[in-house]
């Protein structure tokens, strides 16, 4: 008798347990997914500069011996793609890199080659980058714009600011958003 008393109350307890840790469970769930968007956040405040951000002129030595200028007010709109001949993701990048420069218009893109450059001749000639790619070998730029992770790349407006910036491998995402930036009248919110 008490066995049959008691099953009732068991399974209430236990019916009370799984939905007390099925509730748990949503809020962790919850709390992880706001640490991933603080850390990505976190992220992306810790390396490239700012939006808004004016960075000074700098004139670079190109993989092909002649000079670009980076940064600085333009007649148009400027890209930087800082990437390293080593670095796998910027490898991954390539196609959405691609997309960009056939879609860019009249914006000037830029690649901004990190160590090692005895590699980014070869590199560039290697995968067809159709863009200046300048040679980084003081570190001025990388300390300038602070691209301490590869890839980076920053839209620059015409005025000289940061319009854009995407830390890490490129997808769709950030051919669109590089679209929207170098064309911000078309943008609808």
């Amino acid at each position: 008798m008490l066995k049959r008393a008691l099953f009732p109350v068991v399974a209430v307890v236990l019916a009370v347990l799984v939905i007390a840790l099925s509730w748990q469970n949503r809020q962790l769930r919850e709390i992880n997914e706001q640490m991933a968007v603080q850390m990505r956040q976190s992220q992306l405040d810790a390396h490239g500069l700012a939006p808004g951000t004016r960075p000074e002129l700098l004139t670079l030595r190109t993989t092909q011996q002649t000079q670009v200028d980076i940064g600085g007010p333009r007649a148009v709109p400027q890209i930087l793609y800082f990437f390293s001949s080593a670095c796998r993701y910027c490898l991954a990048s390539l196609p959405q890199l691609q997309e960009i420069a056939t879609a860019r218009g009249t914006a000037e893109l830029v690649g901004v080659g990190l160590p090692p450059y005895d590699r980014l001749a070869d590199y560039a000639g290697t995968h067809a980058l159709r863009f200046p790619v300048a040679v980084d070998s003081a570190g001025d730029v990388a300390k300038r714009y602070r691209a301490t992770l590869t890839p980076m790349l920053m839209v620059l407006a015409a005025d000289g600011s940061v319009a854009y910036k995407h830390v890490g491998q490129l997808d769709a995402d950030t051919v669109h958003a590089v679209a929207a930036a170098l064309d911000p009248g078309s943008q609808t919110h």
